[in-house]
């Protein structure tokens, strides 16, 4: 139940913007998809051009969600995507909004979606249309991210797979430490937190808090593996340790954001 007119007024903004997305969503897919495919230009040209209405599309989502006092997004250090040099980004994810926002703010992104995204009656012609990399198997996840990354398209994966609270020890799987082994891409960690939780698993889009949720996204430097406990293992081997690493590192950082978060 809604605990002041302001908090009201918050739910209805909620409602109001994902009754814009979820709309939105459909009449790109209806209209804008087709045309895209039908305007001249390479395959590559064609999703450059989705990604950047997606982007624009999700700044103005998030730009809402900031008018309305429902959040405000701080970001960090975020590393630059417009270089054209192929990486792969990693993200913890507490809320569901995380990808909107990483993508309103990272230019060029593509993302490994569940194959539900992918297919999804209101989201799917998008996705499909940017480029964006389906879950089916890992082979040809595997196989889509390494074009992807060879293109030079810098690449988000949420290694937990799931929307995860913040406090809970991190449990990544492997295909994006593999990605950056077998590449040779640099990785970029970026951490977020949500004061108060905004969204988290299992949540709907009127359980907004009372008070501006602090959305904050720390970027890291390209993180360097430590090599003697990967060095002439086969790349499962290496993937799996550099990954623990990867999960320690995600641990001891979030417990210091979250520490000093006011």
């Amino acid at each position: 139940m809604p605990r002041s007119l302001r908090h009201f007024g918050k739910i209805l903004a909620s409602a109001a913007l994902f009754t814009c997305l979820g709309v939105g969503g459909v009449i790109f897919s209806l209209t804008v998809c087709p045309a895209l495919r039908l305007m001249p230009g390479s395959p590559e040209t064609k999703r450059r051009r989705a990604t950047r209405i997606i982007r624009g599309s999700f700044r103005l989502f998030v730009f809402g969600l900031e008018g309305s006092g429902i959040l405000k997004v701080l970001p960090e250090g975020l590393p630059d995507t417009s270089t054209g040099e192929g990486s792969v980004i990693i993200a913890n994810h507490p809320s569901y909004l995380d990808i909107v926002v990483l993508l309103a703010l990272l230019p060029n992104a593509v993302c490994v979606v569940k194959e539900a995204v992918w297919k999804n009656p209101f989201f799917g012609s998008i996705v499909r249309t940017a480029g964006f990399i389906p879950i089916r198997d890992v082979e040809s996840v595997m196989e889509a991210s390494i074009q992807a990354l060879e293109q030079g398209l810098p690449l988000v994966i949420f290694p937990e797979g799931t929307r995860t609270p913040l406090g809970t020890p991190p449990r990544f799987h492997r295909g994006a430490t593999a990605l950056a082994l077998q590449t040779g891409k640099p990785l970029y960690p970026l951490l977020i937190t949500v004061t108060p939780p905004l969204l988290e698993k299992g949540d709907r889009w009127y359980h907004v808090p009372v008070p501006t949720c602090m959305f904050r996204i720390a970027g890291r430097p390209s993180f360097i593996f430590e090599e003697i406990q990967l060095e002439g293992q086969p790349l499962p081997q290496r993937a799996r340790e550099a990954t623990r690493q990867l999960e320690a590192f995600y641990q001891r950082e979030l417990n210091g954001l979250c520490h000093h978060t006011p």
